[in-house]
């Protein structure tokens, strides 16, 4: 019943004004002026006049029906763009569901390559990985974790006991696309405790902030690499390569660095409390030893407390800032003339 009211309410009104429009085309010039045509015979000039009141009225009339037409088209069109819109919204919802679903499917081919016990197919699970944590922003967290867990589960003898066997092809290339960053990590620190990562290359790659703690690290190549605020204590790295990397504020406390290169790197704010440096070349590389000339590594803040520095090599290294340092350990080093001891020897046991 409701529904019938509308359309008789409309169409009452449709005749009321199209009547109504009637009588004001015939009438309307005698109510509009009535006391001069009703009190006289009608003269030709008079005809000019009702003639021109009923012009009017029908261009009057013409541009109201004018302008509802307009009104309509208008309402019309925005009712057709509404329309076209909303489909091309269930377009793109379907269009996301499908690439969602690709990328599913995509992702539980990749662990079932990883899986494989074919070097080669896992390497390719790893690529399909990380080209898969580039198309699909919710599934990189999941990405780098997987990767990262198949690092720590493939180089360990136990959950606290390193391996001590060179890295697999597959491992090098999950660090490899793990250090490319070629994905934003949202600031996660990557987890590499407890990992045999003898004679690794991670060169030039970005491990801001990685954690490789109580790591073998041994022959690792981190030269060029991006190292600030990584945690790299506790470590097993004899002959590691640190040489031209920026390692800011990281800590290398209570780890056996013996052997290893630190030329050029960028260790402000370091910490090697207690750190076994033996051997390592922090100094100078100057062009009459037959080799390439290479500036020191830059030690500004960096704290010694308990570093043993035996034969290590701390030429033409400016030490005027470093905490920690007493002069019995500096003995213990290789210096030229151009070392610059600290202003202020000792000191740092208490810090942290």
């Amino acid at each position: 019943m409701r529904a019938w009211v509308k359309p008789i309410g409309t169409g009452l009104l449709a005749a009321v004004i199209v009547l109504g429009y009637g009588l004001l085309l015939w009438k309307g010039p005698w109510w509009f002026d009535s006391s001069h045509l009703r009190n006289k015979d009608l003269q030709p000039a008079d005809g000019v006049v009702i003639t021109g009141f009923r012009t009017t009225v029908v261009a009057l009339g013409a541009g109201v029906i004018a302008g509802l037409g307009l009104y309509y088209t208008h309402r019309s069109h925005k009712h057709t763009e509404k329309l076209f819109e909303h489909t091309r919204e269930k377009d793109r919802e379907q269009a996301q569901l499908a690439r969602e679903g690709q990328v599913t499917d995509r992702y539980v081919e990749a662990i079932k390559l990883l899986s494989s016990e074919n070097m080669t197919v896992r390497i390719g699970g790893i690529f399909s990985l990380e080209r898969i944590a580039r198309d699909s922003e919710d599934d990189r967290p999941a990405v780098v974790e997987l990767l990262t867990a198949h690092v720590r589960e493939s180089t360990r003898d136990d959950p606290h006991s390193p391996k001590d066997t060179h890295v697999t092809a597959d491992i090098q290339a999950a660090l490899t696309v793990l250090g490319r960053r070629s994905v934003d990590l949202n600031d996660r620190r990557l987890d590499f405790y407890h990992c045999g990562l003898k004679n690794a290359k991670l060169h030039d790659g970005d491990f801001r902030g990685s954690m490789f703690y109580y790591s073998n690290l041994s022959g690792a190549g981190f030269a060029g690499a991006r190292l600030d605020g990584a945690g790299l204590s506790f470590c097993k790295a004899e002959g590691a390569a640190f040489t031209d990397s920026t390692a800011r504020e990281a800590n290398f406390i209570n780890a056996i660095y013996r052997n290893s290169w630190f030329l050029a790197a960028d260790l402000t704010d370091c910490d090697f409390y207690g750190c076994d440096l033996s051997g390592s070349d922090f100094g100078r590389r100057y062009a009459e030893d037959g080799n390439p000339p290479f500036p020191p590594a830059i030690l500004k803040n960096a704290r010694f407390t308990r570093a043993k520095l035996n034969r290590t090599n701390l030429r033409g290294v400016d030490l005027s800032t470093v905490r920690g340092l007493e002069q019995d350990q500096l003995a213990e080093a290789i210096t030229d003339k151009n070392t610059i001891p600290p202003k202020k020897w000792g000191g740092g046991e208490d810090e942290y």
